[in-house]
């Protein structure tokens, strides 16, 4: 859950520049190191910036920087009030909202996976 408001809160936090990333004014430090060094994109390049611009409604921007940003951006927000839920009923979770969570989960990682081979197969 802590991850998961730390990402959210730092979505808010950031702002897009021109050549990159700020945080009040600082630019944000970390790059995709396989882009720096390889010059190729992994599975999550494009997801700060996509959740960056889900943090302030740009649905459409956020879908340019990353095909499932908007998807897993909205994955993360519902998984606050669910954890606090689990946190809140320790014994009692319902295994139905337990397994769809897994689901869902489980779809979004196949679903980058799968986009990102789409995106490498494009190189060859």
């Amino acid at each position: 859950m802590i991850l998961c408001v730390l990402a959210v809160t730092v979505s808010l936090l950031l702002r897009q520049d021109g050549d990159g990333l700020r945080v009040f004014g600082i630019r944000w430090p970390v790059r995709c190191a396989l882009y720096e060094t390889f010059g190729v994109k992994c599975a999550l390049c494009g997801l700060t910036r996509s959740f960056c611009a889900m943090a302030v409604g740009e649905l459409s921007s956020a879908a340019r920087f990353h095909l499932f940003g908007p998807a897993i951006f909205v994955f993360v927000c519902l998984q606050i009030p669910y954890r606090i839920h689990t946190l809140w009923k320790t014994r009692k979770v319902n295994r139905l909202l337990r397994r769809v969570g897994l689901y869902l989960a489980v779809g979004l990682l196949g679903g980058l996976l799968i986009n990102w081979l789409v995106y490498l197969g494009g190189l060859i």
